[in-house]
């Protein structure tokens, strides 16, 4: 018979398996979309039982709840990434660079489905919104800091980039050119310049 581990230990194990359910929850959404994102699935992809699963979270609803706050955890750990490893760039570069961080590739993707996925489940999308506004503020300040101009002409370029990605995101998702994305990102860092300089 093993020995029950301490209390510290059991809470980060259970930490941790919270963690995977939420990460791999992430990964199902960005992947088979959140109609095809099952219990069954995410528990898989964590590779925990199902009842680890279950002493986290009884509904898909519950687990889908924390994946908001999850998923906008691991936008602004992308942000607060690409911010040190930001390099000398034009304002345009930085703006697409910053802005896709968070916005593009699978936390894009999981962020799309979750607000298609819940657009009419009310206390869900508003929960959603909350935390996806405080990532956007964080992100419009991060971008602030940098692009040394008024804060009017900023947040025109800076809405039109988030748009622009988003639309970037669709675009992989129904599996369009990679190279042709790359370019209009690209051409859009050169125009932006222009409205930024």
């Amino acid at each position: 018979m093993s020995a029950a581990l301490p209390p510290n230990k059991h809470q980060e194990k259970s930490l941790r398996t919270r963690a995977l359910l939420l990460d791999a929850a992430i990964d199902s959404l960005a992947e088979v979309g959140y109609a095809s994102a099952s219990i069954a699935d995410i528990t898989a992809r964590a590779g925990v039982t199902r009842g680890a699963q279950l002493h986290h979270f009884h509904t898909r609803q519950e687990l889908f709840a924390q994946t908001i706050e999850h998923l906008t955890q691991r936008q602004q750990e992308a942000l607060q990434r690409r911010v040190r490893t930001l390099g000398a760039a034009s304002a345009g570069e930085i703006l697409v660079q910053l802005v896709t961080a968070p916005f593009a590739g699978k936390l894009g993707k999981a962020a799309v489905e979750l607000y298609v996925g819940i657009a009419n489940e009310r206390e869900l999308r508003r929960n959603m919104l909350r935390v996806q506004h405080e990532l956007t503020v964080e992100l419009l300040d991060a971008c602030a800091q940098r692009i040394d101009v008024s804060r009017d002409r900023l947040e025109s370029a800076f809405w039109l980039t988030i748009n622009l990605v988003r639309g970037a995101t669709l675009d992989e998702m129904v599996g369009r050119d990679r190279l042709r994305r790359k370019q209009v990102l690209a051409d859009w860092a050169r125009m932006a310049d222009g409205l930024l300089g």
